[in-house]
């Protein structure tokens, strides 16, 4: 078995129940990022918030899949994240 083979995990936008509209503000991280579990990864708008988006794993942000300005909906992958070796 290749030990050097990492996981990935990705980045969702969480349930927000009935909001329509949620908009990327801005990545708080970069891609090459190391992120700790728990940590605020990117700042969402809804019509009535603005919130940030939690890293749930630790890991290294590879890949921004949304960038600032567009919208997006509960369920959507915004980013993916290498997982830290255990």
């Amino acid at each position: 078995m290749d030990s050097d083979v990492s996981a990935k995990s990705k980045l969702l936008l969480p349930d927000l129940g009935d909001v329509k509209q949620i908009k990327i503000i801005e990545w708080l991280k970069k891609p090459g990022e190391l992120v700790a579990a728990g940590e605020a990864v990117v700042e969402v708008e809804t019509e009535k918030a603005t919130f940030v988006i939690e890293a749930e794993k630790e890991g290294q942000l590879t890949r921004i899949l949304v960038h600032a300005g567009a919208t997006v909906k509960s369920g959507d992958v915004l980013a993916e994240i290498m997982l830290a070796a255990l």
